[in-house]
């Protein structure tokens, strides 16, 4: 019969492949989730400069479009092609700044003048 010691040796043979599962799963979200120039972004702002705040914020950091609203008003969906732009909503107070989904390009698209 096995002992208690044998089956925590075996638990531990695991470790490195649970180890690299983690690695991997953190590396591939990051990729999905990164912002790449001239893709559409998610810029998220503080509750506080939500509305109006943050669609002028994102059109003061640069955006060409800005495409709409997420599902709070915090949340600005937006676009520009400086590789720049995500820095530059961090810089307007952004809290983060993720890769829009791609069903927000289908939204109603109001141009910056």
């Amino acid at each position: 019969m096995p002992s208690a010691q044998s089956a925590r040796g075996g638990l531990k043979a695991f470790a490195p492949a649970v180890g690299l599962l983690v690695f991997s799963l953190i590396w591939s979200l990051g990729l999905t989730l990164w912002p790449r120039p001239g893709q559409p972004v998610a810029a998220i702002f503080p509750p506080a400069k939500a509305g109006a705040a943050a669609f002028s914020a994102a059109a003061a950091a640069g955006a060409e479009s800005i495409f709409s609203f997420g599902g709070f008003a915090s949340v600005v969906l937006t676009q520009s092609s400086n590789p720049d732009f995500p820095a530059r909503l961090y810089g307007q107070g952004a809290l983060i700044v993720l890769r829009a989904p791609l069903t927000g390009l289908c939204l109603q698209q109001e141009q910056r003048p």
